[in-house]
């Protein structure tokens, strides 16, 4: 009757052994989760020491402009830009004709050139916010539609 109570003890011992293991694994995983979120705990911090000195820095800077700024508005002047196709009520309405009829991004590559003039298909894909080869698939719809010159690297706006 002793040898039958006897008898799980191995099986308890082999159990016990299994969970030890797999406690010993965990332990292992735990410290390696602890140390990686060490890791990002003292990039965080650095970041934000970065942060902090950048806005000493630049605070001087941005409450100046803060400052200029109001003396222009108490002034009156607006901070629109009017670029010379927008003085004109004329070309700046046929330009919105053609806008209304474009896709965004084509409509978008008119409004940088309207605002910034000639610029390259890079600088152009930059104000679109679009891939390179989509912004060369633009330029060539345009071209294609009469509504650009394309010289060499540069484009710009047809004259109206």
């Amino acid at each position: 009757m002793s040898l039958s109570l006897l008898s799980p003890l191995p099986d308890f011992r082999q159990k016990a052994d299994e969970l030890q293991r797999e406690l010993y694994k965990c332990n292992q995983q735990l410290n390696e989760v602890e140390e990686a979120l060490r890791q990002e705990r003292l990039k965080s911090a650095t970041l934000e020491r970065g942060v902090t000195e950048l806005r000493s820095v630049l605070t001087p800077l941005y409450n100046g402009l803060q400052h200029i700024f109001g003396e222009i508005g108490a002034v009156g002047v607006s901070g629109e830009l009017v670029t010379s196709s927008e003085s004109d009520p004329r070309k700046k309405a046929i330009w919105d004709s053609w806008k209304a009829k474009l896709p965004s991004g084509e409509s978008k590559a008119i409004d940088a050139l309207l605002l910034h003039g000639t610029m390259t298909t890079g600088q152009l894909r930059i104000h679109v916010g679009c891939a390179t080869r989509t912004a060369q698939n633009i330029v060539t719809a345009l071209k294609s539609k009469g509504l650009i010159n394309k010289n060499g690297a540069q484009v710009s706006l047809k004259e109206l």
